[in-house]
């Protein structure tokens, strides 16, 4: 039987993932996606820059109501994504659906 050499990888050589790297390397593990430490450490940092970068700048951009005709400007305390009048409407409009008198529903909320 044939032994392989210590250092010798059995892993197919790729590119490094960091692109101001793409390195040619052979990987010390199956998944290895970078040719160092300092390659993986950059290229995090940098995907933790842009997402901390991006959720910011929407973190203080205004919601509006997602139903077609509405443009209210919903709360931050508000989770979902249309307004209070919108919603009343959709459940009205569904209730009527099922054969409720829409007259009597409107007088109601």
């Amino acid at each position: 039987m044939e032994q392989r050499k210590k250092n010798s990888s059995h892993f197919d050589s790729k590119k490094c993932a960091n692109d101001e790297c793409s390195k040619i390397f052979e990987p010390k593990t199956y998944n290895g996606v970078y040719c160092s430490a300092e390659c993986r450490k950059i290229f995090t940092n940098k995907k933790l820059l842009d997402k901390y970068h991006t959720n910011k700048k929407n973190k203080f951009k205004k919601r509006v109501c997602a139903t077609n005709n509405c443009t209210t400007i919903l709360s931050i305390y508000n989770k979902e994504k249309i307004c209070e009048k919108c919603k009343i409407e959709r459940y009205i409009a569904r209730l009527a659906s099922w054969g409720w008198d829409e007259k009597k529903l409107r007088e109601e909320f």
